[in-house]
Order: structure tokens, then C-alpha cells, then sequence
């Protein structure tokens, strides 16, 4: 049984396990909803929506099902449809005389049992276009009206509107979780502590000396060069130091200097070398990701006032991950963005910027303890 139905209206078919029942004791109408539809819902709701809380453009369109009278009323959604709008009155989700035509023709369908759209206002109530598009295309009693305020870091909230005693409540008498995860029952994938997530460079190689001990002993670590391991033997002795050589203090000093700088570079040369090789070992794997994948195609352009933070929805790293971070860094200040698997579906995300100069960086993770990132600098 579903954990958060509020019980099971008499009479009616039970639900099958993939399905909440929205019902209030009392009130007047019972909705079947499917979580396949919640879930398609909330990536088309979350698509137009980002990181910043201001009014982002309100979708909305018509939801499809039957009405089963009596009491209560059960109402089964099974589908939605998107109607677009023109937004000729701001970001809210209303029409006027001039482009109501395609939201007239999917109302006037005979499977269409009531009207949904995101809500980007204060509050989570109907507004009074919203109840005067109810009693011009839906007037009948079981029609019902579906409000989804979406959040960028925590699952959206929703709420179901219906008639009693002929008039709409003026708030949601139940508002719930609008996501599977939850309305499920299931667990929240698991996530690892910052500090793992973001591991120092010495403890991926735990051999390698720390800054400070290579900047204040180097003298002491590089052997002398009268020793075997660098090519010296018997058969093949140092050569004298010559006469203008400078005394060993100083020799020390310029030796420990001189002798890093090739060092460096052999080292930079198998660290590149080494991870040229993991990077094959890993894209041999089955199933692994190969380098052509790792591509999140992330890029940034202006959009009024925001930023429009692009990325592609399509890659096999976004498509197979459970969750995202999306790091806005700003006038010295970073940010992490949690988004989950929806919210990466959606391909975008609107910043609101108060610089002009922004960076930003996804961070996917696909596959356990791997994870694909990739920055972008967006300046004016």
C-alpha cells in the first residue's frame, strides 16, 4: 500500500502500487495518480525552472483522464498534455484572447478532467485566472486543478484543487512531495561526505612528499653524486671536481635548485603517461564510459537578466547518473547545487548572476566512485 495515501475511497478499484491516491477525509473528490506521470511531469516542470527562486516561466496544459462519480468522486489521471503560452502577461501561466486557441482545442477533448501548471509565485494557491479557466473549460464537480511549486535543491510541492459546495478551496486541504522517489517510499541514494567526494592530491598518491618537506629538505633527499645508484662504479668512477668548483655548502644549494627543475618535468611526464594509461584500463572495462563520453557539452549563454546554464541531457554520463552538483562560483564565493536525476534530465539551469564573471562546474556521477566533471567561464 501506498505509504502516503490518506486511505482508499469505497468502492473503487484498488490502486496498483505504482499509483498515490491523493484523498482527504471528508472532502469531496479522491485522485488516482500515477507515478510514471509524476515523474514525466516533473521533468517537463523542472526543464523551464533553475537554481534562483525568482519567477522563472510558469508551464501548464491539461491533465487527461476519467471521472468516476460518487462519494467521493474518484478522479484518475492518466496523462497531461503541455499547452504553450505565450507569456503576454509576464512570466505567470495565463493567456489572453490572442493565443487561448491552443489550450481551447486540448480542453475541449472529452478525456480532459482539469488543468495543471507550475507555480513560481508566493504561497501554492489558485490565482483568479486560474479559477476562471477551470469554470469556462472544466465546470463540471469532479474536475480537479493541479498546482506543482517547483524548488531547484528539494523536491517540488504540489497540491490538488477541487469544487465543494461550487466553489475552489482556497489552499490545497492536502499538499505533498511532488516526486517518485517519495511518493514511493524508496530510499535516497546515498551520498558520500564532501571531504571524499574531493580527495587531496596526496592521498591519491600517498608516496609522494608533501610540499613542505620538498621545499625545506630537497638538499638532504637528493643523493650524492658520488653514489652508484645514479651510474657510478668501479669500472666507470666520478670524474675530479674541477678547479673553480664552488664549496660544498654552495654546491649543495645549486644542485638542489638545478637537479628539481629536470626532476619536475620527468615527473610531469609520468604523471601524464600514467593517466593516459588508466584512462585506457578504464575505457576497456565493460560497460565503462569511454573518453568520447565524458563530454558534458556544458556552455552558458545571456537570457535577459539570468544566465542559462546548458548542458546535454543526451550524454551517456548525465543519462546514466542519479545525481548531479553544479558548483556557481561568483565574487570569490562558491555554491553547490544538489540535482537529481530529473533535474539533470531537464538539460538547463537559471542563475540570476550579480557579476560579470561566473563560473560554473557540473559534476555527474555515473557509475559508483566515478564521477565526470566540466567547467565553463562565463564573463561580459
Amino acid at each position: 500500500m501506498n505509504p502516503f495515501a490518506q486511505g482508499e475511497p469505497r468502492g473503487a478499484a484498488s490502486p496498483t502500487p505504482d499509483t498515490y491516491v491523493w484523498q482527504v477525509p471528508g472532502k469531496p473528490v479522491a485522485v488516482y495518480l500515477p507515478l510514471s506521470v509524476v515523474e514525466r511531469l516533473s521533468a517537463e516542470i523542472m526543464r523551464g525552472y533553475g537554481a534562483n527562486p525568482k519567477r522563472s516561466p510558469e508551464i501548464g496544459g491539461v491533465l487527461r483522464g476519467t471521472i468516476e462519480e460518487g462519494s467521493p468522486t474518484i478522479v484518475r489521471v492518466e496523462d497531461f498534455e503541455v499547452v504553450p503560452c505565450q507569456y503576454r502577461r509576464g512570466p505567470s501561466y495565463a493567456f489572453t484572447a490572442e493565443d487561448s486557441e491552443p489550450f481551447e482545442k486540448a480542453g475541449g477533448r472529452p478525456d480532459a478532467i482539469g488543468y495543471f501548471r507550475s507555480h513560481t509565485r508566493e504561497g501554492l494557491a489558485m490565482a483568479s485566472d486560474d479559477v476562471e479557466l477551470m469554470d469556462h473549460f472544466f465546470p463540471g464537480p469532479g474536475a480537479i486543478a493541479l498546482l506543482v511549486k517547483p524548488y531547484a535543491t528539494k523536491p517540488s510541492v504540489a497540491g490538488f484543487f477541487a469544487r465543494e459546495n461550487g466553489a475552489f478551496w482556497e489552499t490545497s486541504p492536502l499538499e505533498f512531495p511532488f516526486r517518485r522517489q517519495e511518493l514511493a517510499g524508496e530510499e535516497p541514494p546515498a551520498r558520500r561526505p564532501l571531504t571524499e567526494r574531493r580527495p587531496k592530491l596526496r592521498d591519491l598518491d600517498p608516496s609522494a612528499p608533501s610540499r613542505r618537506r620538498a621545499g625545506r629538505y630537497a638538499a638532504e633527499e637528493i643523493p650524492s653524486p658520488d653514489a652508484p645508484s645514479l651510474g657510478f662504479s668501479p669500472e666507470n668512477p666520478p670524474q675530479p671536481e674541477p678547479a673553480y668548483a664552488v664549496t660544498t655548502t654552495a654546491r649543495s644549494r645549486m644542485r638542489s635548485g638545478w637537479v628539481w627543475i629536470p626532476l619536475s618535468f620527468v615527473f610531469l611526464l609520468l604523471g601524464v603517461a600514467l593517466g593516459f594509461q588508466a584512462a585506457l584500463s578504464f575505457a576497456s572495462r565493460p560497460g565503462s564510459l569511454s573518453a568520447v563520453e565524458f563530454s558534458l557539452s556544458l556552455a552558458v549563454t545571456k537570457a535577459g537578466q539570468n544566465l542559462n546554464v546548458h548542458w546535454d541531457r543526451q550524454a551517456p554520463a548525465v543519462r546514466a547518473s542519479e545525481r548531479g552538483v553544479l558548483e556557481i562560483e561568483e565574487q570569490g564565493v562558491s555554491k553547490p547545487v544538489e540535482l537529481d536525476a530529473a533535474q539533470l534530465q531537464n538539460g538547463m539551469l537559471i542563475y540570476r548572476n550579480a557579476s560579470n564573471s561566473v563560473r560554473f562546474k557540473l559534476t555527474v556521477f555515473p557509475k559508483g566512485n566515478v564521477s565526470v566533471s566540466e567547467s565553463v567561464e562565463w564573463k561580459q
